[in-house]
């Protein structure tokens, strides 16, 4: 396939356009016109270069296209501009979509972390553009914090990083939103969630549920966003015929 063409069969999948973003949600370094292998991984790192090369891949696909982040220079030089020459040496094109793949209502990391838990979605929420990217979820009867926890651990990849179970022992309702965020608890919370599940959050989060006998778990930012690129990598290989590996170089932050 042409690289024109799966960039455009990306963005019919992901609709980025209908987001507010920190980073292109695009292809970053095109360095091949084809598309014969892709490697899939939640962040844009020389190890993952590596791992494309071993396997002989021409595409890598990520959640994290750091580098190319609005805040940053994105200027190939330094750290940056070695990664660079390294996908181009290898003939390797980088695409990166961000909150799209938060978002997604099939292969998005919120929508299947529910999945994971054994919780339906019922709404969404955390408004980004034209669209919210995180979601609630219920469960068909309420289940015990421990219960709870048991499901987190089993869901994902090394279980919880830390929890703040100030809140009720009868949990229904969870607000689920990957990566970092702490700032949007409190929208969790209004909305009637027993339990916000995060991947990061910030040092004053454990002081904030305590004073509010709220539930807060954090799993890690990484390790809540290897969903959306694993079924990015599946759903590749399904629709369009063509090779797709997730790696995942773990990250416990």
């Amino acid at each position: 396939m042409k690289q024109q063409e799966f960039g455009n069969w990306l963005k019919g999948v992901l609709e980025p356009q209908k987001f507010k973003d920190f980073c292109p949600n695009a292809i970053c370094v095109e360095a091949s016109g084809e598309v014969k292998k892709i490697v899939t991984g939640v962040s844009f790192r020389d190890s993952l270069i590596d791992e494309a090369i071993a396997r002989g891949a021409d595409t890598i696909f990520v959640h994290h296209a750091h580098g190319f982040w609005n805040n940053e220079p994105r200027l190939p030089v330094g750290v940056l501009g070695k990664k660079i020459a390294k996908l181009f040496k290898h003939g390797i094109s980088l695409y990166g979509f961000h909150l799209p793949l938060d978002a997604h209502e099939e292969i998005g990391n919120n929508v299947l972390i529910a999945k994971a838990l054994g919780a339906n979605v019922t709404q969404s929420f955390i408004r980004a553009g034209e669209r919210d990217i995180a979601y609630i979820a219920d469960f068909a009867k309420p289940i015990s914090q421990s219960e709870f926890m048991e499901r987190v651990n089993a869901a994902m990849p090394h279980g919880a990083n830390s929890a703040f179970m100030y809140g009720t022992n009868e949990i229904r309702r969870v607000a689920i939103c990957s990566g970092s965020a702490s700032s949007d608890i409190p929208e969790g919370f209004a909305l009637g969630a027993d339990v916000f599940i995060t991947g990061e959050i910030k040092e004053t989060t454990p002081i904030v549920a305590e004073e509010n006998s709220w539930n807060v778990v954090a799993c890690g930012h990484h390790r809540t966003e290897v969903f959306g690129v694993r079924a990015m990598a599946e759903k590749i290989q399904k629709e369009l015929g063509i090779p797709a590996e997730f790696v995942d170089i773990d990250n416990p932050i």
